[in-house]
């Protein structure tokens, strides 16, 4: 499934001329479950172990720093499972609990790719961008 809403940020401050990737990763906000009872989330116990981390790489990476500012950059293309044996690269996620995207901004080497000890990066969060993920909706006014 997509991600709804969508992410979508605003980047500035970057140099026009180099090229740079844009990644999200969500992890988990903290270590409870949740329950949605009487119009409301309530804990409901402890989390499930997390899954590893995967890495959502924006399709126009990477791109110069005047392409990421033109626009707001969307993410509408993530998608997410609770598949914890998805072979598709899917961000893995268990439902009813409390999660963070984290956005990178990462310089492109001149292999236009990243993972080298010297590459420069850095992560932006959002605290207004937490969720509790669902696999149905948990308000029975949405159907």
């Amino acid at each position: 499934r997509r991600m709804f809403p969508s992410y979508k940020v605003k980047v500035t401050g970057m140099n026009p001329k180099t090229k740079y990737i844009l990644l999200i990763d969500i992890v988990p906000a903290d270590d409870h479950r949740y329950k949605f009872c009487d119009n409301k989330w309530m804990v409901a116990g402890k989390a499930e172990p997390a899954m590893p981390g995967r890495l959502y790489v924006h399709p126009d990476s990477p791109a110069t720093g005047a392409h990421w500012m033109r626009q707001l950059v969307s993410f509408q293309k993530l998608k997410l499972t609770n598949n914890h044996l998805d072979p598709f690269g899917h961000i893995i996620l268990n439902s009813m609990h409390k999660y963070q995207p984290r956005l990178h901004i990462v310089k492109a080497d001149e292999n236009n790719a990243f993972g080298s000890k010297n590459t420069a990066f850095c992560t932006h969060v959002f605290p207004e961008t937490s969720f509790i993920s669902v696999t149905s909706y948990q308000n029975h006014k949405v159907s």
